[in-house]
């Protein structure tokens, strides 16, 4: 159980480090009190998809309930990635050195998060309802969001150390670090 949550706290750490090191990578001459705020807004357009993303489909008596449910998730979770985008673009100029790298390396990662919500909810919308396979049909339109999975999902990974400091300072950050990992147990 020791080793169970002191992983999940590294796991936390490491995510807030992450959104963190990309924007204290260089330090320039920005305020220790700018930077944070900075990587805060980062941190928070991030959030908003993780938030969308973790409610998932509500639950439904059939399967083309499920389908019509699970198409409102993919749909409002896609309108969240919007958002979180657009929020990238009112960030602003990093004030670090690396901070605009990091914006980059989360406008492509949401970007991509985007394009596979939007085209399982399109493959869900096209679904025949009435199908007598529409479990295995239902699998299959999902699987853009599925594979999502098994990429590397850390944005900030490679990014300075530096990073962390900031990150374990701005509150989003700290919210993010629980949406990554919403339960000490798994």
């Amino acid at each position: 159980m020791t080793m169970r949550t002191s992983a999940t706290r590294r796991r936390a750490a490491a995510v807030a480090a992450v959104a963190t090191g990309l924007l204290l990578a260089g330090c320039g001459g920005a305020s220790e009190q700018e930077t944070v705020d900075w990587t805060n807004g980062l941190c928070s357009s991030y959030a908003t998809f993780r938030e969308a993303a973790i409610v998932g489909p509500q639950a439904a008596p059939d399967l083309p309930a499920q389908a019509r449910n699970l198409s409102a998730y993919l749909g409002n979770t896609a309108t969240s990635l919007d958002k979180a985008l657009a929020d990238l673009d009112t960030l602003g100029a990093s004030p670090v050195s690396g901070g605009d790298e990091a914006v980059t390396k989360f406008r492509d990662q949401l970007t991509g998060y985007r394009s596979a919500f939007q085209q399982a909810r399109t493959q869900v919308d096209a679904l025949d309802l009435s199908s007598p396979t529409l479990q295995q049909d239902i699998e299959g339109a999902v699987a853009p969001v599925l594979q999502l999975q098994d990429a590397n999902q850390d944005p900030l990974a490679g990014l300075d150390s530096a990073v962390t400091d900031a990150a374990t300072k701005a509150p989003a950050c700290q919210n993010l670090s629980r949406l990554s990992n919403p339960t000490p147990g798994g």
